[in-house]
């Protein structure tokens, strides 16, 4: 993977905390610098190709986690490398290390000084709710021994590195990020069609997401898409949310059931509006 010509960061953001490890009163340490979300200068065709050249390739929906995987482990550094740990669950962000990465996790350890900011996404752990907003460090490493450090890979964004090393690595999760948000569905990880995900779903998705973003649908389909899509991330987090964040105890089965029906319904309305437009019907 060759190295990003210019690199793009989120500035760096004032930090909440104090010595004690208790985020609400400011201090001196800064949340650092680090490469983008979502790097909006990549092009349709920019991912495109690297999506059917180097990692899903002739993979069918059920197979394509598995090219994510390799992709990830060939072009990854599986340790010593500092991330922000924007966490859904607790609504803050989280400066950590990297000492494992498995997809689609990563082990993480919390760095020194203790360095965290609140964020948005806890809005995304519970309907009309701020999520279960932790206030100490004590809490967030008690929160990670218990999963033995584990959170998602789709959380964490790589500290930026000014020499240049890690552009390549940021540019693959990256293009994970952006995959999992805008193009896979819950759904696809059980679709044992035997046909190729490239051919038949990845450029229509991508088709359409890339026309909204660049107002080259019409509106109806712009507004249609955009709260289609925005309800199915939150409902999609708050499912994810409730798997990981269980530890072992039993979760409630008739919420998670009903997450999932709200999803599957997303999904439905997301893949009709999708195809009609592929095909040209809007």
């Amino acid at each position: 993977m060759e190295k990003a010509t210019k690199k793009q960061k989120t500035g760096a953001t004032k930090a909440i905390g104090t010595a004690n490890g208790h985020a609400g009163a400011s201090n001196s340490t800064s949340m650092p610098a680090t490469y983008p979300a979502l790097d909006v200068s990549k092009t349709f065709d920019d991912r495109m190709d690297v999506l059917c050249d180097d990692v899903i390739v002739d993979c069918k929906p059920f197979e394509v986690e598995s090219g994510f995987d390799c992709y990830i482990d060939e072009n990854v550094q599986k340790e010593d490398w500092k991330a922000v740990w924007k966490s859904h669950r607790f609504g803050c962000d989280v400066v950590v290390e990297v000492k494992d990465v498995c997809f689609p996790h990563a082990k993480v350890e919390i760095v020194e000084p203790f360095c965290c900011v609140p964020n948005s996404l806890g809005d995304f752990n519970q309907p009309g709710g701020d999520g279960l907003q932790l206030k100490t460090k004590d809490d967030l490493t008690t929160f990670l021994s218990d999963g033995n450090g584990k959170v998602l890979l789709l959380e964490l964004l790589p500290v930026l590195d000014e020499s240049g090393d890690l552009d390549g690595q940021a540019e693959v999760l990256e293009l994970y990020r952006y995959f999992y948000t805008y193009i896979w569905r819950a759904t696809d990880e059980n679709d044992d069609g035997d046909y190729y995900f490239a051919m038949s779903l990845l450029q229509p998705r991508m088709k359409i997401y890339y026309d909204v973003q660049k107002k080259k649908a019409s509106k109806a389909v712009v507004d249609s898409y955009t709260k289609i899509m925005t309800d199915y991330e939150k409902k999609h987090w708050q499912f994810k949310i409730k798997h990981e964040v269980y530890r072992g105890e039993e979760a409630d089965r008739k919420e998670l059931q009903k997450l999932w029906v709200e999803i599957c319904e997303l999904e439905k309305q997301l893949e009709k509006l999708t195809y009609k437009y592929y095909k040209g019907m809007y």
